[in-house]
């Protein structure tokens, strides 16, 4: 091989250097980027390595009957499971999870009521009409019967404020409303200022004083019934499944049992003395240290009867640790949901598409970055390639990962999310050659422009930016494991192909998936994390929306 003199070498060099440069400055102009001052290892040949052949692969184990629809706490999402660990082992990716595995077990409670109901002097109230009641806050009480309560104004107790003075409420009913006494000029008259107090910002702290003195039961009045229920909208689910730790206290641990009650049903609670009462509450508003506890002779019935559910996922990790000594510990985090819905019956849902596609796309890029460590070109970052389950109940393994995280979320640079990239929708029959991208500019403009980089250098799809728009109904922003991130303030961007006739049906089968479209796209997100793991310094956050 014919040597050229060390001059030559330099200044073909930095001829490559000034036309790669050229290259990349008419690119942004052309797409009104910001130019760029950086230049990153050449990613193409480790990109090559996310090939349609190994999406088939990975797409038809993952929806395969054996599977079993994979859905949260089932065999068969463990055996999916199993299955991705697999992977990240065969690429030599170390086991940085709980017990020194590829797992991070996430633990989900369901709690709801069996049996619900409260009335006061013979009427029956409705729930989440005259009242609602917060499952997680609450202890199971099957029945309760109290004929008589105890009004205690707002049920507080703090410096010349005591409206428990000179009242035993052990076994007892207590009744006081929502907030704090505050004057006719707004001013608390725990502060003397119109900024309120933890009595006011956290309703358990008055929870925790009930019990605290005996308390069998709370009534809380709130003046706005609905609004209540708008606020505390997620507290409310009967259905729907919360991240928990094994060992962590119940919610309701150190609380008496509390109901928000409408004003209606304070009105029957009080009676003939409804007058009486709100002369008394007057008292507590105005001239705290004067006020008197008041006992109230009503029938008051409740059942708070409870059913709890627990169980049991997990979240799969493959790690690629940074090459910088510094870098390293900042994270780029890459998801996708690999559970789905699981069977009905004899009937199995594949979910080829939603998300047995997006979980091979991750696996692949997991592989890809994995190729370039062994060859000792990066990445500078870490990247955590993580396959979260859950999703289908409600965001829970992405949202058990950012409140258990396992990389701290500070030290957290992006979030690129994979949900559903194997087929074309019916905007796009004649080009399947795009993807939707959706959140890359809510927080962070730089994170935009990287992908429109990415994209307009190495893949050329159409950027579809349709679903990006706050205003749309279909909300898909709000929709996938990465507005967990998006929530703590972790830029993120969700690649997507749109719905089809097949979205979560039993129809959604391995065959109908187009590897090539879905290759294109993953590659797409491999050479955004691969930006974002290289480049200089993290993206900012400046949109702030």
């Amino acid at each position: 091989m014919k040597r050229y003199p060390a001059f030559i070498v330099l200044l073909l060099a930095t001829l490559s250097l000034q036309a790669q440069r050229t290259y990349d400055d008419s690119i942004t102009a052309r797409l009104s980027l910001r130019p760029r001052y950086y230049q990153l290892p050449d990613a193409r040949p480790f990109a090559a390595a996310i090939t349609p052949e190994y999406l088939r692969l990975l797409v038809d184990t993952l929806a395969s009957d054996a599977m079993q629809g994979r859905e949260t706490g089932t065999e068969g999402q463990r055996k999916a499971a199993d299955f991705i660990a697999a992977q990240f082992k065969g690429m030599g990716l170390p086991p940085v999870a709980d017990r020194n595995t590829y797992f991070q077990y996430i633990f989900l409670k369901r709690e709801s009521w069996a049996d619900l109901d409260l009335s006061v002097n013979g009427t029956t109230f409705t729930s989440r009409k005259d009242y609602i009641v917060l499952p997680a806050y609450n202890a199971d009480l099957p029945s309760l019967k109290a004929k008589e309560a105890v009004f205690v104004g707002y049920g507080i107790e703090e410096g010349k404020i005591n409206h428990y003075a000179n009242v035993d409420v052990r076994g007892k009913v207590v009744v006081f409303y929502d907030g704090e006494p505050i004057d006719a000029q707004g001013r608390s008259l725990l502060t003397g200022t119109e900024a309120r107090t933890n009595w006011t910002l956290e309703w358990t702290r008055k929870a925790r004083l009930a019990a605290q003195k005996g308390a069998t039961l709370a009534l809380i009045i709130v003046p706005d019934i609905g609004e209540a229920m708008r606020a505390n909208r997620r507290q409310l689910s009967l259905w729907g499944w919360t991240p928990t730790s094994p060992n962590a206290d119940p919610l309701h641990k150190g609380l008496v049992n509390s109901i928000f009650i409408s004003q209606d049903v304070a009105n029957a609670l009080f009676g003939k003395n409804t007058n009486k009462a709100a002369e008394v509450f007057g008292s507590a508003k105005s001239h705290a240290a004067a006020f008197k506890p008041a006992k109230i002779k009503a029938n008051i019935e409740a059942r708070m009867a409870k059913e709890v559910r627990m169980l049991e996922g997990s979240n799969v990790i493959g790690f690629i640790e940074g090459s910088d000594p510094v870098l390293k510990d900042e994270y780029v985090i890459i998801t996708a949901h690999y559970d789905h819905l699981g069977t009905s019956g004899d009937v199995i849902y594949n979910g080829a598409d939603d998300n047995a596609s997006g979980t091979s796309g991750v696996i692949a890029i997991a592989n890809a970055f994995a190729k370039a460590k062994a060859a000792g070109v990066g990445p500078k970052r870490s990247v955590v390639c993580m396959l979260v389950s859950g999703e289908e109940k409600g965001l829970l393994g992405s949202r058990f990962y950012v409140e258990f995280p396992l990389f701290p979320l500070r030290n957290t640079v992006a979030n690129i999310n994979v949900d559903m990239i194997g087929r074309v929708d019916n905007r796009h029959t004649n080009n399947p050659n795009y993807v939707y991208v959706i959140g890359s500019n809510r927080l962070s403009t730089e994170l935009h422009e990287i992908n429109e980089f990415a994209n307009a250098v190495h893949t050329q799809l159409e950027l579809d930016y349709k679903y990006n728009d706050p205003k749309d109904p279909n909300r898909f922003y709000e929709r996938s494991d990465h507005y967990n991130f998006a929530e703590r303030g972790i830029p993120a961007i969700f690649y997507f192909n749109g719905t089809h006739a097949d979205y979560h049906k039993p129809t959604d089968t391995a065959e109908k998936i187009n590897v090539e479209a879905a290759a294109k796209r993953a590659q797409l997100a491999f050479y955004t994390a691969w930006d974002l793991a290289n480049r200089p310094s993290r993206i900012i956050v400046d949109a702030g929306k």
